[in-house]
């Protein structure tokens, strides 16, 4: 197991001006943002490596920015294939498309 894992942040806004406010925030995080499927909501997803010991830190940071610029906070997660983490692909594709 590695002392370093990819994770993935996912929110939601109420507008796009928001959204990319937050993401301005983000700079150190590679992000993607887009009108979420279905809904008037806006998605932004953040990810980055992060330190396993230092996991619970971040998940709190980036909650703490998603919350100031008007956003929910819906959590994070690891993506894993054949056992071992890896970037999540909704985050690392590159499509425009609505999730």
């Amino acid at each position: 197991m590695t002392d370093t894992i990819p994770y993935t942040h996912w929110a939601y806004f109420p507008d796009e001006a928001s959204t990319q406010r937050c993401r301005q925030d983000l700079a150190d995080y590679v992000t993607q943002a887009r009108k979420a499927k279905d809904s008037p909501e806006w998605l932004l997803l953040a990810g980055r490596d992060v330190e396993i010991e230092h996991l619970v830190e971040r998940h709190g940071e980036v909650e703490a920015i998603v919350v100031r610029h008007g956003g929910e906070y819906d959590g994070g997660e690891v993506t894993y294939l054949a056992g071992e983490p890896v970037a999540d692909p909704m985050l690392v594709r590159g499509s425009g498309d609505p999730l």
